[in-house]
């Protein structure tokens, strides 16, 4: 039966196994969720800020080429020219708001969909002021449709590129901020992952030793208690199989075919010792003042 001690020794073995095994699988659940969230993080990175700053730039790019088509517009005297120039200010205007409605739908925080509505609205408001320039060609009135693209018109694509590069500058702060979010996070994913696979290292060498120092203690006992048990099976003499032994005076006899006394014999082949004294029959037979006077003493004592 299993003492007390080997019993808490075992139980405390299995508790700790179970424990470096929670361990392990705690650090791997950890280590997925660490990746799912860089994952996610870099996914945000791509799809949200760069994206919506690439469509600000290819924005401002378009409204850049309107502007400088629109000037081909007013400064040329030849038709095929102007309508050429008309014809790529409607493409660049096609493309502007296709790269508008992916800032919309891409953009994040209030404070880039507000930026993003002001935006849209002023290239709204430019449709009319080109619309107008072209009325005023047709009317013959060059040298007005002139005046009204240097003054208001070119204040007008200097707010609308001064917004798309503050469009620009907010979505790119955006992804900025995210990769500082997703390096600290790193940073501490890392350091975690590190702590935790320390822990789980000094646990398996701690449990390790253990389970060694307990095994070799183990070990050591069995071999003293072996020890021990053969020196005891060493030392016992049994005595077994067919004594002959005289009928008469009870003297034995030996392998040798000699005689000896009973206490010899035994003495000789067991590790019984005798302590010699006399029974009530004999002391009665060989000594019987002596058994008389015992006899005396014990019924007086009755």
């Amino acid at each position: 039966m299993n003492s007390p001690l080997t019993i808490f020794k075992k139980h405390r073995l299995i508790v700790s196994f179970l424990f470096i095994i929670i361990l392990f699988l705690s650090f791997g659940v950890f280590t997925v969720n660490a990746l799912f969230t860089l994952g996610n993080l870099t996914k945000t990175i791509y799809e949200h800020p760069l994206v919506v700053s690439n469509a600000s730039l290819n924005a401002a790019l378009n409204i850049a080429n309107m502007h400088s088509n629109m000037k081909d517009v007013v400064l040329s005297d030849r038709e095929n020219v102007r309508i050429n120039a008309l014809k790529a200010v409607n493409k660049n205007e096609k493309e502007l708001y296709q790269q508008l409605d992916t800032i919309r739908d891409e953009i994040l925080g209030e404070e880039g969909k507000a930026l993003q509505r002001e935006t849209r609205q002023l290239i709204i408001e430019w449709k009319p002021r080109r619309e107008k320039i072209i009325r005023l060609l047709d009317s013959g009135k060059k040298q007005e449709a002139y005046q009204f693209t240097r003054n208001k018109g070119t204040d007008h694509v200097a707010e609308l590129e001064a917004k798309m590069l503050e469009l620009s500058l907010y979505a790119r702060n955006k992804a900025t901020g995210f990769m500082g979010y997703a390096e600290v996070s790193y940073s501490k994913f890392e350091s975690i992952a590190i702590a935790l696979t320390a822990l789980g290292v000094f646990l398996s060498l701690a449990i390790a030793l253990t389970t060694t120092s307990c095994t070799i203690k183990a070990d050591k006992i069995l071999h003293d208690k072996n020890n021990k048990l053969q020196q005891a099976l060493d030392e016992i003499k049994i005595l077994q199989g067919i004594i002959p032994i005289c009928s008469h005076c009870k003297q034995i006899r030996d392998d040798d075919g000699i005689w000896n006394q009973i206490e010899k014999y035994i003495n000789e082949h067991s590790e019984a010792s005798f302590s010699h004294g006399i029974c009530p029959d004999c002391m009665e037979t060989h000594h019987p003042e002596v058994y008389a006077s015992i006899q005396l003493k014990r019924k007086q004592k009755e």
